[in-house]
């Protein structure tokens, strides 16, 4: 392969055991722009977001996608996940999340089927508009009660989905805001189930009230026709919004289940492991050992006596070597 081929044709051709898709090359050249040109990393970033979505990986997200199974039609009526349809005036997208709907029932969220509804989401989106862009999330929680979250910790689900956002995904979540927390009195055990205590710092933001979105995004803000109502925009509900994104999701089952079982039959050729072992080097180098080498005794300038050949840097009468072992020449 040239070295002038595209980043996605390259590693395509390092990577995959067949030809990748014309749609395929297209998510691969924006891992570049995900790590921000840092080709090396960019090239690892794709190979675990394969290896998420193929036999071993993150199966419990990524693996049997039906948006008509009746966890996932459940879902879409006790969250609602919206993303925006305009950008920022920087070029981010925003994903808007409520958790759970104002018309939820008081019972148990399930983890599982609202993060598998998001990855759907997102694939979704990204295969409408693959272009990069920063990912902004904000989850309203101002209707989350201790009933919504019984048993919606058990299992790994939100790690996953982390961990698939953090290292695997295509686009990064640059800022996740949490607001409404008002009424949480355990917010960082909150984040901690939630698998966004990591980010606290960098990424997480909490907000205790209601501020309106632009205030909190300053300068790079959302324009207001592409907001929802409750938000202090003019695009409409969140529920109506939410209904659309169900609708969209029941018309791409098809193209969910062929991109499912694309990935889960796709092979990736034998990673090639670079540079040696460090617990050989380290041995290595214990084997070496700290040697001092002096130049102690030259015959050209200590000895008047022809009784040595000495050649043109002079020749040496005591050569001393310093180890641990004491070792003399």
């Amino acid at each position: 392969m040239s070295p002038a081929a595209s980043f996605a044709k390259r590693w395509a051709h390092d990577n995959l055991t067949r030809e990748p898709t014309p749609d395929e090359l297209t998510i691969l050249e924006l891992f570049p722009v995900t790590c921000e040109g840092d080709e090396e990393e960019a090239a690892k970033r794709a190979r675990r977001y394969y290896k998420a979505r193929g036999p071993g990986g993150l199966t419990q997200l990524w693996h049997k996608r039906h948006p008509d199974d009746e966890d996932i039609l459940s879902s879409c009526q006790d969250a609602y996940i919206v993303p925006l349809r305009v950008r920022s005036v920087g070029g981010r997208r925003m994903t808007l999340v409520r958790l759970p709907a104002p018309t939820a029932l008081d019972r148990p969220l399930s983890a599982r089927a609202l993060l598998s509804r998001w990855l759907m989401i997102l694939d979704i989106r990204l295969r409408e508009d693959p272009t990069p862009g920063e990912e902004v999330v904000f989850i309203d929680v101002s209707d989350l009660q201790p009933s919504h979250l019984k048993n919606h910790f058990r299992g790994n689900y939100w790690k996953d989905f982390v961990w698939c956002m953090k290292t695997a995904y295509p686009l990064r979540f640059a800022e996740v805001h949490v607001i409404n927390t008002q009424r949480l009195k355990t917010m960082s055990l909150l984040l901690l189930h939630l698998g966004l205590y990591p980010w606290r710092r960098k990424v997480v933001r909490l907000h205790s009230n209601s501020e309106q979105i632009n205030h909190i995004m300053g300068l790079d803000y959302f324009p207001p026709e592409g907001l929802p109502h409750e938000y202090g925009g003019k695009a409409g509900a969140m529920k109506d919004l939410n209904d659309e994104w169900t609708k969209k999701l029941l018309s791409n089952s098809d193209w969910l289940q062929l991109e499912e079982r694309k990935y889960y039959q796709t092979e990736l050729t034998p990673e090639v492991r670079r540079g040696r072992h460090r617990s050989a080097v380290r041995s290595i180098r214990g084997a070496i050992g700290s040697y001092d080498m002096t130049r102690t005794h030259s015959c050209r300038s200590l000895h008047r006596h022809d009784d040595l050949d000495e050649g043109a840097q002079g020749a040496y009468r005591t050569l001393k070597v310093k180890s641990d072992r004491s070792l003399y020449v």
